[in-house]
C-alpha cells in the first residue's frame, strides 16, 4: 500500500492543541508522536510498551493518552511517544475514528462499526 498523509489535531491533557500531518501507516499499532511534539501537547506517559520497528529493531516507548481529530470525527487514544520521526497514524487510532483505509485512492473512509 502506498503511504499518504491526512491532517489531524491532537490535543493534550491541558487543553494545547496542533494541527499535524498524520502519516498514515496501518503498520503501526498506536498512533505515534514524536516527542518534541508530545512535549508541546503536554503528554505524560502513563506506561511503556517494547516495539519491534519496521527494520526490525526493538526499543521500549513510553504511552500516554491524546485526543485525536481527523476528517471531522474524534476520540480519545493511546499513543507511542517515539524520540523522533514523523507523526503516524496506526490501526487502533484508525478503528477508534471508524475510519478505513483506501490504497487506491489514498484517503480515508468512514466504515460501520462490527459487534461480534
Amino acid at each position: 500500500m502506498g503511504l499518504f498523509s491526512v491532517k489531524g489535531r491532537l490535543t493534550g491533557p491541558a487543553g494545547p492543541s496542533e494541527e499535524v500531518d498524520l502519516l498514515v501507516d496501518t503498520g503501526a499499532t498506536l498512533l505515534v508522536v514524536p516527542r518534541p511534539l508530545a512535549d508541546r501537547l503536554g503528554l505524560t506517559a502513563t506506561r511503556s510498551q517494547p516495539i519491534i520497528m519496521a527494520g526490525g529493531q526493538r526499543d521500549v516507548w513510553p504511552i500516554a493518552e491524546v485526543r485525536l481529530a481527523v476528517d471531522g470525527r474524534e476520540t480519545a487514544t493511546r499513543c507511542f511517544i517515539a524520540p523522533a520521526g514523523p507523526a503516524l497514524l496506526g490501526a487502533v487510532a484508525l478503528e477508534s475514528l471508524f475510519l478505513a483505509v483506501d490504497p487506491v485512492a489514498k484517503r480515508l473512509v468512514p466504515v460501520e462499526g462490527f459487534v461480534g
